[in-house]
């Protein structure tokens, strides 16, 4: 391969190099250069000769004074001298040039052809053409990017930046402000439908400032194409928080102004445990899909309710079954995929389908977790990645949802409805807008998918990349993440439903929404379901509810198995032999917290947060 010199490039200006007008300075400076040495040969003339005078004994007499002078006063005469002679000259020279106008007067920019811009310049050209604003809300309203909208966008525009003259819009006189050549006239301001109407492609940028750093963007033009963004950040080389003194170095995504590290690479250990329970999954998979599909050929579903839990949670897995039946609602779509036998009986004991695979769950534990995030829910979270991959790999659509999820209205309803827009994936917002959780913020809790080849494609790269979730703690974060790859890759289409919307609240709108959670208490929302996220535990899921008054399980059948409630086989009656033991008819309002939702005034409870203000 042959070696790349500087020679090599020659010189790379000429291409660009354009006659203009002798810049002012340049002749400024040789003027100067000109007058120093004139001065500087006037002023050893002087010295010399003065010299000469000292040395020669019987000199002049007009110089008998000066020879008596000390050679350092000698010099100091020479040197006030000389400063008033250059004084003298430069004051001269000043009167006969013209004065530089400022450098924002009208006269000073080049004169610009017609048909030029003074801001899209032949350097740029290869990649900017013009610019425009448009309305951010027009722009995502007209686009839906699926991305979840921030609020309080009124009056925020969006910037258009066009690559070829022509993608520039249809109209001359728009096509020529969006070239901004009338500098005197501000950049030009378009609808989204003219400002993209010769857009053959559109890359769309969706930029924020986290950390509220002193950001900059740089968009390098005549360079292969990449759909990825580089980050690069002022810090230390391994760890630590920004650092301005430092020099720029490429970043991490994830990698937080206050030095918090996201993302990074799964241990060793971790890596093995993952591979360990890929082996038992690849080995059992065409089994586990046989017997998977006799399972769901049974139900005679279009679309499938995937649910998975283990004995620490399913007092909230039959909260969701109770709930649901108080309201008259139909779970014949429902499929639970129990992580142990105990929590199988009892989805079978409320009249739920269930598949159990126990090679593949074994190594989930039975209790509940204890906080978000321990080694508990960590385990779990391989559970929720695995049924909807099975399910989705059948070819079935699918709604998955965590089992602190109530009903209101049956949500399949909205998810085949027709004037729904069409995308590949659903999901609630979770509200949350940490670094790590972006572009999407989806909710990893309560989600639709349609099957087909992307999807599909998805949910392989998301088991087969599970050992992360093991090294982030999140299933969430993992899947994010797998989201934005795959829609920039695959063309997936990713809906996150705003959480200004009613249909679909959470714990974002149950702390912080207090006009929405009044409204659901009230019975006037809209809402179809309600997920009770944003929590640290489930016995404050179990609180949250009661005090909402969406709470239908009896005590006897808290915590319990199903021998524990009744001795009847739970495969007897389809409808559920434990429906009559653990349900009740009216939810059980108990108040706890009076800064939380409550269906009733809860004004002689305490408060859960630090200086928390009464819901009522």
């Amino acid at each position: 391969m042959r070696a790349f010199y500087p020679s090599d490039r020659g010189d790379t200006r000429g291409s660009l190099t354009r006659s203009r007008p002798v810049p002012l300075f340049r002749t400024i400076t040789w003027i100067l250069i000109v007058c120093c040495a004139s001065f500087l040969s006037f002023y050893l003339g002087i010295w010399t000769g003065l010299q000469a005078a000292s040395n020669s004994g019987g000199g002049e007499k007009k110089m008998s004074n000066l020879s008596n002078l000390s050679e350092a006063e000698l010099n100091k005469k020479v040197d006030a001298l000389v400063k008033q002679k250059l004084k003298v000259q430069l004051e001269e020279l000043c009167k006969k040039l013209p004065s530089a106008p400022p450098l924002d007067a009208p006269g000073n920019s080049p004169k610009i052809k017609k048909g030029e811009s003074s801001l899209f310049t032949k350097s740029i050209s290869h990649f900017a053409r013009g610019l425009a604003r448009v309305s951010k809300d027009d722009l995502m309203q007209t686009f839906d990017f699926g991305v979840p909208p921030n609020a309080n966008s009124e009056g925020l525009d969006a910037l258009i930046l066009y690559n070829k003259k022509e993608a520039l819009p249809s109209d001359a006189n728009v096509a020529r402000a969006v070239r901004y050549e009338d500098p005197t006239k501000p950049l030009a301001f378009l609808s989204a439908t003219t400002a993209t109407e010769n857009c053959d492609t559109m890359n769309v940028v969706l930029m924020d400032n986290p950390g509220n750093t002193r950001q900059c963007f740089a968009l390098i033009g005549g360079q292969y194409e990449s759909y990825y963004v580089q980050r690069w950040m002022r810090r230390p080389d391994n760890f630590g928080k920004l650092d301005p003194k430092m020099p720029l170095k490429l970043t991490s995504r994830a990698w937080t102004a206050a030095g918090k590290q996201e993302f990074f690479p799964p241990k060793q250990s971790q890596v093995n445990s993952h591979q360990e329970k890929l082996r038992t999954y690849l080995n059992e998979l065409d089994n586990i899909k046989s017997r998977l599909k006799q399972v769901i050929e049974k139900m005679n579903a279009m679309t499938v309710v995937v649910l998975t839990c283990n004995h620490g949670q399913s007092e909230l897995l039959i909260n969701f079954a109770c709930s649901a039946r108080a309201r008259g609602l139909d779970l014949k779509n429902v499929l639970v995929f129990p992580t142990d036998q105990e929590t199988k009986e009892l989805a079978e004991g409320m009249g739920l389908a269930t598949f159990y695979e126990e090679k593949l769950m074994e190594t989930v534990p039975k209790r509940g977790a204890g906080i978000y995030g321990d080694h508990i829910f960590v385990s779990v979270m391989f559970a929720k990645v695995l049924c909807v991959q099975l399910v989705n790999e059948l070819g079935h659509d699918l709604l998955f949802q965590d089992v602190d999820v109530v009903w209101y209205k049956d949500p399949l309803e909205y998810f085949h409805d027709k004037s729904l827009p069409e995308f590949d994936m659903y999901f609630q917002d979770d509200g949350s807008r940490q670094e790590r959780y972006a572009p999407y913020s989806a909710n990893t809790g309560f989600y639709y998918v349609r099957s087909n080849d992307r999807t599909r494609h998805l949910f392989r790269h998301l088991i087969y990349s599970s050992d992360l979730i093991s090294a982030w703690s999140s299933h969430q974060q993992v899947l994010i993440q797998l989201l934005a790859e795959n829609n920039s890759v695959m063309g997936l289409s990713v809906k996150i439903f705003p959480k200004q919307m009613e249909e679909f609240p959470g714990g974002a709108q149950f702390h912080r929404q207090k006009k929405v959670m009044k409204k659901i208490m009230s019975g006037d929302s809209k809402a179809y379901i309600f997920h009770m996220s944003w929590t640290q535990n489930k016995d404050n899921k179990l609180k949250f509810f009661e005090q909402m008054g969406e709470w239908y399980v009896n005590k006897q059948c808290i915590g319990k198995e199903t021998h524990e409630i009744t001795d009847k086989d739970v495969t007897e009656n389809k409808n559920g032999v434990l429906v009559e033991h653990c349900c009740s008819v009216e939810p059980q309002i108990t108040c706890h917290y009076r800064d939380k939702p409550s269906k009733i005034p809860c004004k002689d409870s305490p408060t859960i947060d630090t200086n928390g203000r009464p819901f009522w």
